[in-house]
């Protein structure tokens, strides 16, 4: 393989990252450099919906499930929805879960939801924030009520309620956000986005731990997003209100040896899973051994696959940026249509699915009105062997 501006790392690096079994990006910039050699990859339309979606996951059956936030201007949703073979997307699992409004408790039913993702057992994990958001809406819709915030797992075939966690005070604090989530075995990792934390559940003991709260492991660079341009006193817009949320994006090795995470605006950072389950050790003494993956342009969301590839949801540039384990990076595909990309999903055919949900259209950025249109889009592409030299692996399942 030829030397170019992708390959960032030196041999032994390299070899470094081979034996770690993780993903090693220190040579990506915020900037974007890369040099590609091949031509980005066509993403098609894979599913459309009527709600604004940022999440998809999909089981082993081709069943696709969509996250769908309620976003400001964007509160008549049912949160999630399940696709139908015919292409029609609809309420999942169609009750009262569905039907949250003003006013009720969100106990039993979805408030907020930020991420569905499946994994091996193939259920439906959704994360719940509880409240309404805090940079758009007022205190007593953004402050979740007892019980609220919540993960609920669900039969996808059904839609019924297999588990739901509830966490205490001491691991979901005033502020705290629970934003996307990934299973590996018997544990579950969860970042919190809202105060800037890690949640490790064990759900065979029941033990839950909050690591790294607040530390400068869990906060990016917090760069204001910029205005959009349309915005502007001349044209009616008003000021942008979105905050930049802390630990937000999260995976694990398939291996299960590495727990990454990142905020939107980076950098990508790890630990060993076995460090940040060890309850004998301090959150001084896990930050030690935290490391710095790679510096990354501001994404809505990412993947990693069984070879740990990172697919980066870009979202200034409208495409979806590959990272290898040693270093490359390269464009993978790129889409004008590729609006606000978020949450994205590797399925068992190796087909990878992302989300456009516009959410920068909306009024929250500054827009004098929402400026989204209909249907909102899933796109996907079928990831091939090989991509500019780089091998591509399989979806990681937690299994």
């Amino acid at each position: 393989m030829d030397l170019t501006r992708r390959h960032v790392l030196t041999a032994a690096s390299a070899t470094a990252a081979s034996l770690a079994g993780g993903v090693l990006l220190s040579g990506c910039g915020r900037h974007d450099t890369s040099s590609a050699q091949q031509s980005p990859l066509a993403l098609t339309v894979a599913a459309k919906s009527p709600w604004m979606a940022n999440q998809v996951a999909l089981t082993s059956d081709g069943t696709m499930f969509l996250g769908l936030p309620r976003f400001p201007g964007h509160e008549t949703t049912p949160s999630v929805a399940r696709r139908s073979s015919d292409g029609t997307v609809a309420p999942f699992p169609g009750n009262a879960w569905n039907e949250w409004a003003p006013g009720d408790s969100g106990r039993d039913s979805f408030v907020y939801v930020n991420s569905v993702h499946v994994f091996a057992d193939d259920s439906v994990w959704c994360v719940d924030q509880g409240g309404l958001r805090p940079d758009a809406s007022p205190k007593e819709l953004s402050t979740p009520k007892p019980g609220a915030q919540k993960i609920v797992r669900l039969d996808a075939r059904n839609g019924t309620v297999l588990d739901v966690l509830r966490f205490d005070d001491d691991i979901l604090p005033t502020g705290a956000q629970m934003n996307d989530l990934r299973v590996h075995g018997t544990t579950v990792y969860i970042t919190d986005s809202g105060l800037g934390a890690l949640i490790i559940h064990d759900t065979a003991t029941g033990r839950t731990l909050r690591r790294l709260a607040g530390r400068a492991q869990m906060l990016g660079t917090q760069s204001p997003t910029p205005t959009p341009t349309t915005a502007s006193p001349s044209n009616g817009g008003t000021a942008n209100k979105h905050r930049t949320p802390k630990s937000d994006m999260i995976e694990v090795s398939a291996d299960g040896t590495w727990l990454y995470w990142s905020t939107p605006d980076g950098p990508v950072r790890r630990v060993r899973t076995s460090v940040v389950r060890d309850t004998s050790l301090s959150d001084g003494e896990v930050a030690a051994q935290v490391e710095h993956v790679a510096d990354i342009p501001l994404c809505g969301g990412c993947a990693l696959d069984t070879r740990g590839n990172l697919y980066l949801s870009d979202i200034d540039h409208h495409r979806i940026l590959l990272l290898s384990p040693a270093g490359e990076r390269t464009v993978l595909a790129s889409e004008a249509g590729l609006i606000s990309p978020d949450g994205s999903f590797i399925d068992g055919d190796r087909r990878l699915y992302v989300p456009a949900p516009q959410t920068r259209l909306t009024k929250l950025f500054g827009h004098a009105k929402d400026l989204t249109s209909k249907p909102f889009l899933i796109y996907s592409l079928r990831l091939p062997d090989t991509f500019d030299g780089i091998r591509l692996g399989d979806a990681v399942t937690g299994g």
